[in-house]
């Protein structure tokens, strides 16, 4: 992989343009086709430098404290599996998480992947996420779930003690509902803590209804993790209005929460 050297110095913001497979192929990125001429006479000239590849994340020994930090000092880590260390301490406490380093701008430390109890009767009593995390939920019926999750579809939840030494953001991810991020305002996902959230749609999954985003706000529901499969149901509305307008008939539907 080679980087287009820049004058102003290392620290400047970089842009692949070149890579190569197995077989020694070369692959020029679609940004760089524009500047083609210019790789070429670089390259032939000696103009350019190595990008430097870190092992970051990579094992318990490089743990990192959250995915945010390996996007800040790696920002070419791509999303998976790192280790993290909870207390940027001797690591010896250190455990596995999955990062989502794309969505958003990335730094995203998944916390909490789910499925439903009953998806295809989505709007009855007996329909619940599962599992739910440690949160406190008196009524929930569902297992409760304190194991790290390592994928989207690795339905767990790390234990909600640790979600609030990751960060205050939380990016809600699901495959029959609209995407949202929120960023803490008198209300708090971390702190179980009822308030304000300052919300924004990150990616629209649902075209129903088009001209609504998903803003938290009161009297509204977007998304609602019941853990209850006696009564209630798991709201995931990208209309707001606390209905049964998610997506329907998608395989194996699911959720995630990721905090950064």
């Amino acid at each position: 992989l080679f980087l287009i050297s820049d004058p102003r110095g290392v620290d400047q913001r970089r842009f692949r343009v070149l890579d190569v497979d197995a077989k020694g192929n070369l692959y020029l990125y679609g940004t760089a086709l524009f500047c083609k001429n210019e790789i070429i006479k670089r390259l032939r000239n000696g103009t350019y430098s190595l990008a430097e590849q870190t092992e970051l994340g990579l094992s318990k020994d490089l743990a990192v404290l959250n995915c945010k930090v390996l996007k800040e000092k790696s920002p070419y880590a791509v999303s998976g599996v790192y280790w993290k260390d909870p207390d940027g301490g001797s690591r010896s406490n250190a455990f596995q998480v999955y990062c989502d380093q794309q969505t958003d701008g990335g730094g995203w430390t998944l916390v909490y992947s789910y499925t439903f109890t009953a998806y295809s009767s989505f709007w009855t009593g007996r329909n619940a996420v599962t599992p739910r995390p440690s949160w406190s939920a008196s009524d929930a019926n569902v297992r409760v779930s304190k194991t790290v999750p390592l994928s989207e579809t690795q339905y767990e939840a790390m234990d909600f003690s640790l979600w609030r030494s990751i960060g205050k953001e939380f990016l809600i991810k699901s495959n029959i509902n609209n995407w949202i991020a929120c960023k803490e305002g008198s209300g708090s996902i971390v702190k179980q803590k009822k308030g304000s959230l300052s919300c924004k749609l990150v990616k629209q999954v649902s075209n129903y209804p088009p001209s609504r985003g998903p803003l938290l706000t009161a009297g509204s529901t977007y998304y609602y993790f019941d853990g209850d499969t006696r009564i209630n149901s798991p709201t995931h509305d990208p209309c707001g209005t606390n209905r049964p307008n998610q997506l329907r008939n998608v395989p194996n539907p699911h959720g995630n929460i990721f905090v950064r």
